[in-house]
């Protein structure tokens, strides 16, 4: 039952997401942390809302593990994996609706599955903190370059200044900033004046290396903003606010194999060649060049060898001057 869900509840209680959300009727679900340890600053950290990526999913369990009470000062709410049928499946999309759980918020109570959990979602955890962390990763189709953007409102309890400092804390190269999508997590967030923060990075394969920049980026993130003990130094800013709209994209033009010359990162120009498609059939072993559209550093990758005419391949985010 819902009423079993209780945030104020001193200490660190565990839930299990199945059946306090009625999502699924008789089905249980992925586990819901709440640790709470007196008046301060409140967070959510909410992990996979798509169900491959698994990065996400991995370093909030591990941290719902590791974080003691008196670390906390306010309240951390961990949800490892709210979209746990997918997740549980190895799917990015719930297996019981279909539907994209980033494209439904703010869900409906009596609605599919995926609406039902992100409506649980919005109207009890959002509701319960200052600030919602939603941390995603590459999946199964692309690698992207760790980074973080976020957004607040002129009400929201953390403002757009604050907000900027708690990005450049995390100690990532990239900070992104993008137009909001109202029916995701932060887009919803951002109606209810909840300001919030987006993690990306890694997909493909999981990389122990791409796990620990997660986890710490995490840590030093939680410290700056109050709500838990430092166990890492502090990171200095010294990385890129870049933009990444459509025409930092650079697609396939033809059908073929992806050869990729570029790293995740890595600054490029209009004149740069990022990668090669290679052809599939015929004589003739010729790759077509495809070079960068835009100036800027390559931030996210096909993790697919294979791609078809007009399927990404990768985009390059373009410098902010500040």
């Amino acid at each position: 039952m819902l009423s079993e869900f209780d945030p104020a509840r001193p200490g660190k209680a565990y839930y299990d997401l199945g059946p306090i959300t009625g999502a699924l009727d008789g089905v249980s679900g992925d586990v819901l942390c709440c640790i709470n340890n007196g008046a301060g600053p409140s967070v959510l950290l909410l992990g996979g809302v798509h169900g491959d990526e698994y990065e996400a999913q991995v370093v909030l369990r591990r941290l719902a593990a590791s974080i003691a009470p008196e670390a906390v000062t306010g309240r951390i709410i961990i949800a490892p994996s709210i979209n746990f049928p997918a997740s549980e499946k190895g799917r990015r999309l719930s297996p019981f609706d279909g539907q994209n759980m980033n494209r439904v918020f703010p869900g409906k109570t009596d609605g599919t599955p995926t609406e039902r959990l992100a409506a649980f979602a919005t109207r009890h955890l959002f509701t319960a903190v200052d600030l919602l962390i939603d941390v995603h990763a590459g999946g199964r189709d692309v690698s992207v370059v760790p980074h973080v953007f976020g957004f607040s409102t002129a009400s929201s309890k953390v403002g757009s200044e604050a907000l900027t400092r708690l990005m450049e804390a995390w100690g990532y190269r990239f900070i992104q900033h993008v137009d909001g999508i109202r029916e995701t997590a932060c887009g919803a967030a951002k109606e209810m004046d909840l300001a919030s923060i987006e993690v990306e990075g890694g997909g493909g394969r999981m990389q122990g290396a791409e796990l620990r920049i997660m986890e710490e980026g995490l840590l030093r993130g939680l410290a700056a903003f109050g709500v838990l003990k430092p166990t890492l130094p502090p990171a200095s800013f010294a990385g890129v606010h870049v933009t990444a709209g459509p025409e930092g994209q650079y697609l396939a033009s033809a059908p073929g194999l992806v050869e990729h010359l570029v790293g995740l990162g890595d600054e490029v120009s209009p004149e740069t060649v990022v990668a090669r498609i290679h052809p599939v059939a015929g004589a003739d072993a010729q790759p077509r060049p495809v070079r960068s559209p835009v100036p800027g550093y390559v931030l996210r990758q096909t993790e697919h060898a294979f791609v078809m005419p007009g399927q990404l391949i990768g985009n390059v985010g373009t410098p902010l001057s500040r």
